[in-house]
């Protein structure tokens, strides 16, 4: 009987565990990117993606590495899928799929070039990018990364 008191607990507890990790995906607009980045001291890392580029893909596990190792640090990962408003579905699924614990937004906003420039007028339009702000201090990059590359930069954040 303790055996399979233990057995739920373990299941009630692992599901539990499942609900909280996954997070809704938030459809949002350019204005409330634009307050997200502005928002604190807080080092957050808003890696612009979509689910069918496979760059964006292969680079994620370091992003969530990076995620997990300097919360701490007070250095929060934020996705923004770039997917097609038709595709949410596709990409709630791949956040699932995937375990993407980060957050993860979807930026309804299908005239790209109108707010590209405001991120950064390097910014080609090109994915993988990535935007590492801490309120006060901005730096963007149009490329992939591996982890070592990544928390080499955020380091220096500090």
């Amino acid at each position: 009987m303790k055996i399979f008191k233990l057995y739920l607990f373990l299941v009630c507890l692992s599901i539990n565990h499942t609900i909280i990790a996954q997070k809704p995906i938030e459809i949002i607009k350019f204005q409330d990117l634009e307050n997200l980045i502005q928002k604190d001291d807080r080092i957050y890392v808003f890696n612009f993606w979509a689910s069918w580029c496979k760059p964006c893909v292969t680079e994620m596990p370091a992003f969530e590495t990076l995620a997990n190792n300097f919360h701490l640090k007070k250095v929060s990962v934020i996705f923004i899928s770039l997917d097609f408003k038709r595709d949410l579905k596709i990409v709630e699924k791949f956040v699932t799929d995937n375990q993407i614990k980060s957050k993860v937004y979807f930026i309804d906003e299908p005239d790209y070039n109108s707010w590209i420039n405001k991120i950064s007028p390097h910014w080609s339009g090109a994915i993988p990018a990535t935007l590492i702000s801490n309120g006060t201090r901005k730096e963007f990059y149009e490329q992939s990364f591996d982890y070592q590359s990544l928390s080499n930069i955020i380091r220096h954040f500090f």
